[in-house]
C-alpha cells in the first residue's frame, strides 16, 4: 500500500441527492473534530483547519457538482479522500466516519489492508504528518412549505379548473411548474416526478437542455435559491387533472446555473 508524504489533507464530500444540508455535522469544526477523534485513538496529534486547503477542496467540489463522479483531482498538492451518497443525507461527519470505519481493515504490524479491502482513506485520516485540513461538500439544500405560496398556487389551480389548459399564471412573483393528465389520476408526486425526469435532458456543464428537449421544470425544482414551495392540484370539469407548484424566490434566470 502506497502512502503520500503530504502534510495537508483535502477532503471532498459529495452528495448526489437533493438533501437537507443542516449546519450540524458540516462545519469546519465538525470535520476537524471527527478527524481528531480518530487520530487521538492511535496517539496521533490533532489537525487544524486551513483556509487555503479548504479553498482547494471547495473549488474541486464545485467542478464535480455537475456529475458527482468520485474522480480524484489532478495535480493536487494535497492528500485527498472522496465520498459520495445518493438517496440519503451524507454529512461531512458521516463521510469521515465512513473512512474511519476502514480501521478494521488495516493491519498496523504489516502496514497493509485486509485482502480485498480498502483502508487508505483511514490511513490518510490518521497520517501523522498530515496536520492541516480542508473539506467541502456540495449539493442543494431543502425547500420548506410556504402557506402564502401555496395559496397562490391554489387560487390559480381553481382558475384553471374549467379548462385544464397548461397556461402559466400572469404577473406571478414566483417560479412555476405545471403538469396535467387525462385518462389517469395525476398525483402531486407524479407531477414532480415528471419534472425531475427531465434531468436526463439537462447538461450542467453547458447549462443547456438537450436539442429538442425540455429541462426547465427540472432546473426549477433544483434551483438552489428557491427555498419556499407551494403546490396545488385540482380535478378539472372535464375529468383531467391540473397540478401547479410555485417557487420562491423564482429560478431559471437566464445565464445562471441552478446550483
Amino acid at each position: 500500500m502506497g502512502y503520500s508524504n503530504n502534510i495537508s489533507l483535502l477532503i471532498f464530500v459529495m452528495s448526489t441527492a437533493i438533501l437537507h444540508f443542516s449546519q450540524a455535522q458540516n462545519s469546519p469544526q465538525d470535520y476537524v473534530d471527527a478527524h481528531n477523534r480518530a487520530r487521538a485513538q492511535v496517539g496521533v496529534g490533532p489537525m487544524t483547519w486551513d483556509s487555503r486547503v479548504a479553498s482547494f477542496a471547495q473549488n474541486y467540489a464545485n467542478q464535480r457538482q455537475g456529475d458527482c463522479q468520485l474522480i480524484h483531482s489532478q495535480n493536487r498538492p494535497y492528500g485527498e479522500n472522496l465520498a459520495g451518497g445518493s438517496g440519503f443525507e451524507l454529512t461531512g461527519v458521516g463521510a469521515v466516519n465512513l473512512w474511519v470505519g476502514e480501521k478494521a481493515d488495516y493491519d498496523y504490524n504489516s502496514n497493509t489492508c485486509a485482502p480485498g479491502k480498502v483502508c487508505g482513506h483511514y490511513t490518510q485520516v490518521v497520517w501523522r504528518k498530515s496536520v492541516r485540513l480542508g473539506c467541502a461538500r456540495v449539493g442543494v439544500g431543502p425547500m420548506t412549505w410556504d402557506s402564502r405560496v401555496a395559496s397562490f398556487a391554489q387560487n390559480y389551480a381553481n382558475q384553471r379548473r374549467g379548462d385544464c389548459q397548461m397556461r402559466h399564471s400572469q404577473n406571478r412573483p414566483y417560479g412555476e411548474n405545471l403538469a396535467g393528465g387525462s385518462g389517469f389520476e395525476l398525483t402531486g408526486v407524479g407531477a414532480v416526478n415528471l419534472w425531475v425526469g427531465e434531468k436526463a435532458n439537462y447538461n450542467y456543464n453547458s447549462n443547456t437542455c438537450a436539442p429538442g428537449k425540455v429541462c426547465g421544470h427540472y432546473t426549477q425544482v433544483v434551483w438552489r435559491k428557491s427555498v419556499r414551495l407551494g403546490c396545488a392540484r385540482v380535478k378539472c370539469n372535464n375529468g383531467a387533472w391540473f397540478v401547479t407548484c410555485n417557487y420562491d424566490p423564482p429560478g431559471n434566470y437566464v445565464g445562471e446555473k441552478p446550483y
